[in-house]
């Protein structure tokens, strides 16, 4: 079998425009309000969105012979907040859905290098990833349900607390050199 490379829900973008437009989560490097420059929804019942999401690709030379680069980004061109709202408590809860998509890019990497795949490695990638990605948006959804976006504060800390464990559970390091 030829060495198949994959690029999987990625967009055509070129370096410059990456780096300027979208972050690469990284537990060290928190959200700031400067991040949030897409155009404020001011019809929206929300004072903040956080536009994040979780990407893969890869390289396929056999059942047993890959390698998966997956990661998170936080899109800063999407990414919004009203700016009266603008409050540490408010960069908290919006840093907590991306620190959920890093959780999940973990998690997603894991299911990926963890599976035995077959000749139709394709359509199993393919599964795992609707898996993992139905799995994160249900969390993210729970997670503004039971905090009702930021204003619960002890279930905004419980999750918190949730989270950090969870990321640190899980010891999948990534590579965020874009190519």
């Amino acid at each position: 079998m030829k060495p198949i490379l994959i690029i999987a829900f990625i967009c055509s973008v070129n370096i410059t425009s990456f780096a300027q437009n979208a972050i690469l989560w990284n537990e060290k490097q928190p959200l700031q309000w400067l991040h949030f420059s897409g155009p404020v929804n001011e019809n929206s019942k929300f004072d903040a969105e956080s536009f994040a999401e979780v990407k893969f690709n890869y390289v396929f030379n056999s059942p047993t012979d890959f390698y998966f680069d997956v990661y998170a980004n936080f899109n800063k061109d999407i990414s919004w907040c009203k700016k009266e709202y603008q409050t540490a408590d408010l960069l908290k809860h919006e840093q907590l859905h991306f620190d959920i998509a890093g959780l999940y890019a973990k998690r997603l990497k894991a299911a990926f290098e963890g599976f035995q795949y077959s000749e139709d490695f394709k359509n199993e990638i393919q599964q795992i990833f609707d898996q993992k990605k139905t799995e994160y948006h249900l969390m993210q959804q729970q997670y503004d349900e039971e905090t009702n976006h930021s204003l619960k504060k002890e279930r905004q800390k419980d999750w918190e607390v949730s989270i950090s464990v969870q990321l640190n559970e899980l010891k999948y390091k990534f590579n965020y050199a874009k190519k």
